[in-house]
């Protein structure tokens, strides 16, 4: 064979190592994309699993929380009522003891009438005879008197002793409440810190929402704006919630547990307290387009259900407002918070924290509204009637 006929044998036998060389290095690199792909599913759904823990435990500690509060709550009217039932008695008391320091004092000055002065004048034998019989009456009556008199002191010592450990246990409750918040803070800054993964986006999320809440009219026209905005962006990326030594990895949005179509009457209610203020009843000039609650001081505020945060700061005078799409064109709207637990874009769960209230127990008063497709309608029908009380 020819060196003529041999080079072009061999041309075609470089490229074709060339070509496998390429093939494999395709291959090779197909591969470690394939292993970077799978490593990333995998680190999303761990994220996914550390995510819904972490709500989870939230969950958990606002639950506890909110039974401490719940029983302060019960121990302090408790209180109140023993202590007024205590000063009435100290009233009554007063009162018996009056009553028969009259008799007593009356006994008194029978007795010392002297039975000869009726041997002087006869005349007086007659008052003397009413004399006797009087005090005959009075020595029972006296008698009956001391026992209701010893009864009554009876019921005070137990009325103060109830008072004395109703107050013990009120005190435990309150260390024991204290305890909890310090756990849930606790887990509130291992949210924060994951949450603080996506601040770029979270810091143009919240521009975007300052500007519409400072366009909005009124809270109906901010959540048609809200809406608007959640169609235009097709949907807010949930906050990640990953270790640090793990890549952040997007993760898809959650689905709700049970549409709330299907949870009425189940809902949580937002803060342990009493309705001071029902849907439809006169406010001052306007009705009422929701409920108003009166908690404790610092109370712990919760999601009413499952749900995406898709606003979270001052509006209007509303003060601190929280606004959470259940889906199916359904919002639960919180405003008169202290402080906000939550961020926007965070997906949360029915009775995870969201915020608390003012630690001054004459403001500490929260406003919940229920709107679907931008009406409001009257949530009281959608709540548990477990953990909240009617005045």
């Amino acid at each position: 064979m020819s060196l003529a006929a041999v080079a072009p044998e061999a041309a075609a036998q470089d490229r074709k190592d060339a070509a496998e060389t390429n093939l494999e290095r395709l291959e090779r690199q197909q591969e470690l994309k394939e292993k970077e792909r799978l490593a990333l599913e995998e680190a999303a759904k761990e994220a996914a699993e550390e995510a819904r823990q972490l709500s989870e435990d939230l969950v958990a500690a606002a639950r506890d929380i909110r039974m401490s509060e719940e029983e302060a709550i019960r121990l302090e009217d408790r209180i109140k009522d023993l202590e007024t039932e205590t000063a009435l008695k100290k009233d009554q008391l007063d009162s018996r003891r009056g009553e028969l320091l009259k008799l007593l004092s009356a006994l008194q000055r029978l007795s010392k009438r002297p039975v000869a002065f009726t041997l002087v004048q006869p005349s007086e034998a007659i008052t003397t005879a009413r004399t006797a019989s009087l005090m005959g009456n009075l020595v029972p009556e006296i008698n009956r008197q001391t026992e209701t008199l010893r009864e009554e002191l009876g019921i005070l010592a137990s009325l103060q002793e109830a008072l004395s450990e109703e107050r013990f246990a009120l005190k435990n409750t309150l260390a024991e409440l204290t305890q909890r918040q310090l756990k849930l803070g606790s887990l509130l800054d291992k949210r924060k810190a994951e949450a603080e993964r996506a601040t770029a986006q979270a810091e143009g999320l919240a521009k975007e929402l300052a500007d519409i809440a400072e366009k909005a009219s009124s809270l109906r026209d901010l959540v048609e704006k809200l809406e608007q905005q959640a169609a235009k962006r097709a949907e807010i990326a949930p906050v990640p919630v990953t270790p640090r030594q793990k890549p952040v990895v997007p993760l898809p949005a959650p689905t709700l547990r049970t549409p709330i179509t299907r949870m009425k009457g189940r809902l949580t209610y937002p803060a342990i307290g009493s309705v001071i203020k029902r849907f439809g009843e006169v406010d001052g000039a306007v009705h009422v387009r929701g409920i108003r609650i009166g908690t404790r001081e610092n109370a712990q505020v919760v999601s009413p259900y499952d749900g995406q945060i898709v606003f979270a700061g001052p509006f209007r005078n509303y003060g601190q407002l929280l606004i959470i799409s259940h889906g199916d064109g359904y919002h639960s709207l919180l405003a008169g918070l202290e402080t906000l637990q939550a961020v926007v874009g965070q997906w949360v769960l029915a009775g995870e924290p969201v915020g608390s209230m003012s630690d001054n127990k004459a403001t500490a008063e929260l406003y919940l509204e229920l709107r679907h497709n931008g009406e409001s309608v009257d949530p009281a029908p959608w709540l548990s009637r477990q953990t909240a009380s009617a005045r």
